[in-house]
């Protein structure tokens, strides 16, 4: 072995305690974390308490999460997430969740903004720079600031087995079905049924897996 290669072995190893060291730390925040959780670099997690993840989770360096709300945010065994995710449950609305299922991955720089809910399912690939986005402004009212009309919280859902390319902006309200596959920056207005192939602004249907499409 070369000392190049054992330097870069001993490195990951100090960089992987270092990452249990600080989910440890979550722990005694009020967090409810399984064996071999890991939080990198620069992670900010506001909230301990509204916060639970199974085994072998891990969340990468730089990661920004709000938590607060009375479902919080829950990731299931064997699933990791990327640097520099920002997700935030929607604060004082307190009706805002995350609920990640087994064994998925979300890629960098995703944003969830979770104020009307989001559910992702078990075994999910998700690509970099995703943005899912489970609430909306109100601007119907010619007369008043958008700021000023308020917001519609309606949930995300997406199902098992899903694979979603990177850029991809996901809307409120819609559910994407088991085993669909989401094209790259595509633009997702209307739920996407079960094992659809589907790409374009505004996303659409294309065709099935498993049919020649």
């Amino acid at each position: 072995m070369s000392l190049v290669t054992w330097l870069d072995r001993l490195q990951y190893r100090v960089d992987r305690k270092l990452e249990l060291w600080r989910g440890q730390l979550l722990r005694l925040r009020g967090a409810k974390v399984g064996r071999r959780f890991g939080v990198g670099r620069g992670t900010r997690l506001l909230y301990a308490r509204c916060f639970s993840a199974a085994d072998d989770v891990t969340l990468a360096d730089y990661s920004y999460l709000h938590c607060l709300s009375t479902r919080g945010v829950q990731i299931g065994r064997h699933t990791s997430i990327d640097r520099n995710l920002w997700l935030h449950c929607g604060g004082r609305t307190g009706q805002g969740f995350v609920e990640i299922g087994e064994q998925s991955y979300i890629g960098c720089n995703a944003v969830i903004g979770a104020g009307g809910g989001v559910t992702i399912g078990n075994h999910v690939l998700i690509g970099q720079s995703v943005n899912f986005h489970a609430e909306n402004h109100r601007f119907d009212q010619r007369d008043q600031h958008i700021m000023d009309q308020g917001v519609i919280y309606q949930s995300i859902v997406i199902e098992d087995d899903v694979w979603i390319g990177s850029q991809v902006t996901v809307l409120a309200g819609v559910t994407i079905g088991q085993g669909a596959v989401i094209g790259a920056g595509a633009v997702v207005t209307r739920s996407i049924p079960g094992y659809a192939i589907a790409i374009g602004v505004p996303a659409y249907v294309t065709g099935y897996r498993g049919n020649g499409s």
